[in-house]
């Protein structure tokens, strides 16, 4: 791991800078400096195209490089539905989806997994390997309890807090894939081994579904893409006559320039931070991020930005540094699959924030 700052600043915002069109077009000004609406190549003219959706509970925007609307239209269909077909699978949101009735299931009873869930829990159990346990998508009793507590702005009992860490633990999750030689007669299954417990996909879901459709899209035809759901990330070939895709990492405060402006490609970026999910109660001021060790919330300020090879991998890993803490972040960073990152904190409410930026030899960007 190489340190390339380390300061002190003041504020904690970081921001993706993001598209804000609500329909396919044509236009030349969003992500990266502006340029000629038409770009010439050796065998045919390629337009940017932007569109926007309601998605996974916020937006989804596209930028796609294509030779005319009904090819951007039809790449850009090729991600919508498969981020529909996998929201299905794995919002927590939706009451019919698979995770969502994988967590009604008996206690001690093998359930059949789809392909994509169980990718998912795979992940999810490498990640919380990673994180010396701090990502981990068993705290779902604690995150509902908090979560409900925090729109009535009270703090739950000690009582509520211990029972739903009783419903808590990977060592609850019993994962079973089959053999190479099984693999086309069964499915993967898993086991959960206590009553009513839930697992908590949204640190990991979006990135994976963002890494679907992304591919889909690709196969639709286009190589130079960009989609952002909420700030995580994914982008492919640099546009044409661009080095890749400038992405703004927003000032520290609402006014201020942005904090850097970074040239990527075929690769991922996200910003996990509690910016906007925080409650202040008695004075004191607690995060959406949950601490498995004590199923209590975060309660220092802090913003963390991942890039990383894919977004499933952006999405988790900044979760997991989040939780972690800049300093102990820092130390486990290079046995991550992560590139660089940019850790902000603060244990004040509007004091000075710690800048670290990460960058990890071992990880190289695919070109």
């Amino acid at each position: 791991m190489r340190y390339l700052k380390w300061t002190l600043v003041v504020g904690l915002t970081v921001l993706v800078q993001l598209v804000s069109e609500s329909r396919l077009k044509a236009q030349s000004t969003g992500y990266e400096k502006p340029s000629d609406k038409a770009i010439s190549g050796k065998e045919q003219t390629l337009l940017r195209f932007e569109f926007s959706a309601p998605s996974m509970g916020s937006h989804v925007d596209f930028v796609v490089y294509a030779p005319s609307q009904a090819e951007a239209k039809n790449v850009i269909d090729a991600g919508m539905d498969e981020i529909e077909r996998l929201s299905t699978i794995l919002s927590n949101y939706d009451p019919d989806s698979e995770i969502s009735k994988l967590c009604l299931a008996p206690k001690g009873v093998w359930t059949p997994l789809s392909p994509d869930l169980a990718a998912v829990l795979k992940h999810s159990r490498r990640w919380h390997q990673l994180s010396e346990g701090r990502f981990d998508i068993t705290v779902g009793p604690l995150t509902q309890l908090w979560r409900a507590h925090r729109k009535k702005k009270q703090l739950p009992s000690s009582t509520l807090i211990e029972d739903a860490k009783g419903r808590c633990g990977w060592s609850s999750v019993d994962l079973a894939f089959p053999s190479a030689i099984e693999s086309s007669m069964q499915p993967a299954r898993v086991s959960l081994h206590k009553d009513q417990m839930v697992l908590d996909l949204s640190g990991i879901a979006v990135g994976y579904i963002i890494d679907s459709a992304f591919e889909k899209m690709r196969l639709a035809g286009s190589r130079s893409i960009l989609i952002n759901a909420g700030g995580d990330i994914r982008v492919g070939d640099a546009p044409p006559g661009a080095m890749g895709w400038r992405i703004a990492i927003a000032g520290l405060g609402k006014e201020s320039p942005p904090l850097s402006m970074i040239q990527l490609k075929n690769c991922a970026v996200t910003t996990s931070g509690d910016l906007n999910q925080f409650v202040e109660i008695d004075g004191r001021r607690y995060s959406h991020f949950i601490d498995p060790e004590s199923g209590d919330p975060i309660e220092r300020r802090q913003s963390v930005t991942v890039i990383a090879e894919t977004t499933v991998d952006a999405d988790a890993g900044a979760t997991a540094l989040a939780v972690l803490g800049t300093q102990r972040a820092s130390e486990l960073f290079d046995a991550m699959p992560i590139a660089k990152a940019v850790l902000m904190e603060s244990g004040m409410a509007d004091g000075p924030a710690r800048l670290r930026w990460l960058e990890n030899p071992g990880q190289r960007l695919a070109e």
